[in-house]
């Protein structure tokens, strides 16, 4: 429950033991080795290993079976926060320098291997471990699957390690390649990871009804509903995400042109230039429509039309309502922010059907109301409840 849920850290063995051991290791081969790697890589590895920490013990994991949105953060911060850190660290020689010098031998012998060697070469090569992320991504959100790692520990503790581990072989691969021509790769595949996830996300943002049957009767603690609890964790993928990627992408691209030569350097500038843009506009209109579509989703109407309705019907003559012209009526209370209440008419719970019932036969819900009836057809009331929809922002 909310009002519980931030004593509810998890201290499962199978976590912490690994964690405990990695911070360990760490720890005593930074201190056996300590110009093995730079002091900035081993900021990388704390500062990745608390996100990793945080997003498997900490509470955000306990509200992950509750909402939704909290799972998606628990994800993001798995493969976009950790994962990266992780790999610009390079932990694995300061965990070698840990360890008996005969048991190093051991396990160097054992990597050098023509079988181990050349799975690694296959599975860290740029396009390989791009499909490998990209289809853990997208299997895992197919409802069934996604459904059952909340009825199975185990499955919940394989969707993890499959996000995860993916998600250090796909960085892995962009952060270490080597030669000149490997940061153009790097760039594309970053790029289109952030297309498709941000496509996976408006999916998830904008769909009419709830995708994962798990979280129909555990979202109303929170004061969301199924779908609302999916929006935002939708939007959680499609936005912020987006903004990482974006910012990894640029990176990447400043050190290929680092690492070309002048002659291709205004062109590379260009083209680059040209896809950080198009790739920060296509992020922003969405920051920007996006209670709109997210109110068109919930009502199945239209916002824009329901500015048109409410001219029409003379809303503004009670009330105060942004975005309609002249509507700054004081008889009613100001509609502002409606969409972020909890309830409507001081009785009933803020959901798209109440709303469009409550426009269209307010005495119906409330007979000492002083709001008549206009008359309200039902596609301009599903217009107009999407247009109070939009109005998300919460004082």
């Amino acid at each position: 429950m909310p009002g519980s849920i931030w004593t509810a850290w998890s201290f499962e063995p199978g976590l912490i033991i690994p964690l405990a051991a990695s911070a360990l290791l760490y720890g005593w081969g930074r201190y056996r080795a300590p110009r093995s790697t730079a002091a900035w890589q081993a900021f990388c590895y704390w500062i990745g290993w608390l996100f990793l920490a945080f997003a498997l013990i900490s509470p955000l994991h306990e509200i992950g079976e509750s909402l939704f949105a909290a799972h998606m953060a628990q994800h993001e911060v798995l493969m976009l926060l950790a994962a990266p850190l992780l790999v610009i660290s390079r932990p694995l020689v300061i965990f070698l320098h840990a360890l008996p010098f005969d048991w190093r031998r051991t396990i160097g012998s054992w990597s050098k291997s023509r079988a181990v060697s050349g799975v690694w070469r296959m599975i860290t090569r740029p396009f390989h471990a791009w499909l490998l992320h990209a289809a853990a991504l997208w299997l895992w959100h197919y409802p069934p699957l996604f459904d059952a790692t909340i009825s199975s520990d185990a499955v919940h503790a394989l969707q993890h390690l499959s996000f995860f581990a993916s998600a250090l072989l796909f960085w892995w691969s962009l952060f270490h390649r080597r030669g000149r021509h490997s940061y153009g790769t790097a760039v594309l595949y970053i790029f289109t990871t952030g297309i498709h996830t941000g496509i996976l996300g408006a999916l998830l943002t904008l769909s009419s009804r709830p995708w994962y049957l798990v979280y129909q009767h555990t979202t109303a603690a929170w004061g969301l509903t199924p779908l609302e609890d999916q929006q935002l964790g939708g939007l959680i993928m499609w936005v912020p995400a987006s903004l990482v990627y974006l910012a990894s992408g640029l990176a990447l691209f400043g050190a290929w042109l680092r690492n070309s030569g002048s002659a291709q350097a205004n062109s590379v500038v260009r083209v680059g230039a040209s896809w950080a843009i198009a790739f920060a506009l296509v992020i922003c209109a969405s920051c920007g429509s996006s209670d709109d579509q997210q109110a068109a989703a919930a009502t199945g109407g239209d916002p824009h039309a329901g500015i048109d309705a409410a001219v029409h019907y003379g809303c503004g003559s009670c009330h105060t309502i942004p975005r309609v012209p002249g509507a700054n009526g004081l008889v009613g209370p100001p509609l502002t922010n409606v969409g972020g209440r909890r309830y409507i008419a001081g009785e009933l719970p803020n959901t798209p059907d109440n709303v469009i019932r409550w426009i269209q036969h307010p005495r119906h819900v409330n007979e000492q109301t002083a709001m008549p009836d206009l008359g309200v057809t039902p596609g301009d009331a599903r217009n107009i409840a999407a247009l109070l929809f939009s109005l998300k922002k919460v004082n």
